[in-house]
């Protein structure tokens, strides 16, 4: 009996102990773990603050941030948050090449806080795009490309004012590419039908020619639309 009495006394104590040392440590406090951007046009970029404190007694140290993809990115107002003390995470969204609907991004924050050591951000966005093209990439088996191989091309401008297509070219520059009628105003609210003419350098060892072709507008965020090309060659 008094062993277990003497072992009753002595977990209580190093449980004592062990509260104690826990809550003399920092910790860290954020006022809000989300911010909804609302309504976001595709090729924007947009950055919030989160806000936090240092509740605990220790001073709190952030160690690092990571984030769930390359389109976000944040960075720390302070690296060391005295008692009492505020800090803010600031961060970045980059719309740009993402798909339209709404999007859900995450920043994880690390510090020295022995109870909360990893605290997650969350950034959720409606993505909007105006400018859509279908099909979203172009494929074709052809048997040479001695001539252009000719794409058919949709464009919705959804928008409720008019855009133009100013320019079209290949990424790689390795093809050369036309567009019919050569300079597009894309009314409001309609679906325009044109044709992509590329043009390949023939090459006895190839089989395929693969690349991206762009097209550029006068859209203040959507200015750059790249469609993804694959054409093979039959044997």
């Amino acid at each position: 009996m008094k062993k277990y009495v003497n072992l009753v006394i002595a977990l209580c104590i190093s449980f004592g102990i062990s509260s104690i040392s826990w809550a003399d440590g920092p910790r860290i406090k954020f006022k809000q773990l989300s911010h909804d951007y609302g309504k976001v046009f595709s090729g924007q970029t947009v950055s919030a603050e989160f806000e936090f404190l240092n509740e605990g007694t220790g001073v709190l140290k952030i160690q690092g941030l990571s984030s769930s993809c390359g389109c976000t990115k944040a960075v720390e107002g302070s690296k060391e948050i005295s008692h009492c003390g505020s800090g803010k995470i600031f961060v970045e969204f980059d719309t740009a090449g993402l798909k339209a609907g709404r999007k859900q991004k995450t920043i994880f924050v690390r510090s020295n806080d022995p109870v909360n050591p990893v605290v997650k951000l969350t950034l959720l966005a409606d993505v909007v795009k105006e400018l859509n093209v279908s099909p979203m990439s172009l494929n074709r088996k052809v048997s040479s490309v001695e001539k252009p191989v000719v794409f058919p091309l949709d464009i919705t401008d959804s928008a409720k004012k008019s855009y133009r297509i100013t320019e079209v070219s290949t990424v790689e520059g390795e093809a050369q590419v036309e567009l019919d009628p050569s300079s597009l105003t894309l009314e409001p609210r309609k679906t325009h039908h044109l044709n992509l003419f590329l043009k390949l350098k023939p090459d006895p060892n190839r089989s395929f020619y693969a690349g991206r072709i762009r097209l550029k507008t006068d859209h203040p965020y959507e200015s750059e639309i790249e469609i993804p090309f694959l054409v093979k060659l039959e044997n």
